[in-house]
């Protein structure tokens, strides 16, 4: 097991920051249309959507639960993206 020191030295160094950066940049770009999705949902007093998937060939696949429409997201193409709000 790791000693806090070396995990916080890795993170700091230039890889670490380079891979906490892309994996942000990732997260904004799902973001901003999941948010549309997810507004554009409500407008519509819907509960399940489907849309195409801005990265690939997929389509997101997209659920409102529960009393406080959390929004839950995946995508079925190549990308991989997904969210849990």
């Amino acid at each position: 097991m790791k000693k806090i020191d070396e995990i916080r030295a890795e993170m700091n160094s230039p890889e670490g920051k380079a891979k906490r950066d892309t994996f942000f940049e990732k997260v904004e770009r799902i973001l901003k249309p999941a948010s549309i999705m997810k507004t554009n949902m409500l407008d519509k007093n819907l509960t399940r959507a489907k849309a195409k998937c801005p990265f690939c060939d997929g389509h997101w696949h997209a659920i409102l639960a529960g009393r406080k429409n959390h929004f839950h997201m995946r995508c079925d193409g190549d990308c991989g993206s997904m969210m849990m709000e």
